[in-house]
């Protein structure tokens, strides 16, 4: 959809859910996406980009200049998508079982083209899943934490949280980074079962474990943004 006011930033898709507040995205490739509350208006979505068209023209130029090559996925052959830290091609098949699998490239079943996005979403969540399991059983053995359930969601902003009751949740994309990555942020959220703040204490934790955990960091700080199915 297009912003009338040509002086604004262009709302590139307007998301409503049932929020209360809103929010704002610039994906690598520049687009804004707005999230809504699920009855507000478009008078009220334009005043929010005309209130913060600095910060998403900052935001932009920043993607561009990060991202330089940054584009939508179509979910077409050629099309690279992450797997642990390293880019595969999209290839076509007519097989029809499984509807996506990765064997040196990712392979989909053209059966399946029309719902490519859910298709890699739903092989994304069990590879996630798959992972972030083996690394808490293994470091639950090891240094005695105490995990509840497991789940893996769809958040956008956040690669893992902890809840109150021990339950450790992570994004399905958290599988797209590269191996080490993955550990650290399931090392981050176990430490935060002991430490439940960004203390020193919390990273030293942190640290007892992963020793060299600013290189996730800095990973994710410069790669993260890529690391999306939109």
């Amino acid at each position: 959809m297009n912003n009338p006011d040509r002086s604004h930033p262009k709302i590139n898709e307007v998301i409503r859910s049932n929020r209360r507040s809103f929010g704002l995205e610039i994906k690598p490739d520049g687009r804004l996406v707005i999230r809504a509350p699920r009855h507000a208006t478009q008078s009220q979505i334009e005043a929010i980009v005309a209130q913060k068209a600095a910060w998403i023209r900052q935001k932009q130029a920043v993607a561009a200049e990060r991202f330089p090559n940054a584009q939508p996925k179509n979910f077409t052959p050629g099309e690279t998508f992450w797997y642990l830290g390293q880019q595969y091609p999209l290839k076509l098949t007519d097989r029809r079982r499984p509807p996506l699998e990765l064997e040196g490239a990712f392979l989909l079943s053209r059966t399946a083209q029309n719902r490519a996005k859910a298709v890699f979403i739903n092989w994304y969540r069990e590879e996630t899943r798959s992972i972030t399991y083996n690394l808490i059983e293994t470091y639950s053995q090891n240094y005695d934490f105490q995990v509840g359930a497991l789940t893996i969601n769809s958040a956008r902003t956040r690669w893992g949280s902890c809840s109150g009751q021990n339950n450790l949740n992570f994004t399905y994309r958290l599988s797209m980074a590269p191996f080490s990555v993955v550990d650290y942020v399931v090392v981050h959220e176990l430490c935060h079962l002991k430490v439940r703040n960004h203390s020193a204490a919390f990273w030293q934790a942190v640290r007892s474990i992963k020793p060299n955990y600013e290189q996730e960091q800095g990973w994710l700080k410069q790669n993260g943004a890529l690391l999306t199915l939109d």
